[in-house]
């Protein structure tokens, strides 16, 4: 198997609201709306998508778990510190709620985190030694 993730999948109890925030509040562009139950969105790499909790569980034939806070959190890197502040805020005004306001962090970067509408954390952060180029892709440093 190739070491690659394709998608990245968020269960939220409302697509809609989830959706806005992203479409609406942070301006990203669906690609593909197929139902009611689902949305998509690509990203630099892979795709991005927004799943029903409720039509995950039924596609999966067990329960999803509503504690969206535990295991996992997202990430969105910024270019600079001042870029976080910015993205921070149009989180904020898109209707996320702020957990971590921007700060610096003990492993030599900036970092922040707020949750999405669904009840998800994302992480809004500048890691200066991480590279992330003109269409957003992020490339790491190699190894050492």
């Amino acid at each position: 198997m190739e070491q690659r993730i394709s998608m990245t999948t968020l269960a939220v109890p409302d697509v809609s609201e989830a959706r806005r925030f992203f479409e609406e509040g942070l301006g990203w562009k669906v690609n593909a709306a197929p139902s009611p139950e689902v949305v998509f969105f690509q990203v630099p790499g892979c795709a991005f998508a927004l799943y029903s909790r409720a039509a995950l569980a039924a596609e999966i034939g067990r329960e999803v778990t509503d504690n969206t806070t535990g295991a996992i959190t997202l990430a969105w890197n910024a270019r600079s510190d001042a870029e976080v502040d910015e993205a921070f805020k149009t989180a904020l005004a898109a209707g996320a709620k702020p957990v971590k306001q921007p700060e610096k962090a003990f492993w030599g970067g900036y970092s922040s985190y707020v949750e999405i509408p669904g009840g998800h954390l994302l992480e809004i952060a500048h890691n200066p030694f991480w590279t992330i180029e003109a269409d957003g892709t992020l490339t790491l440093p190699p190894p050492q």
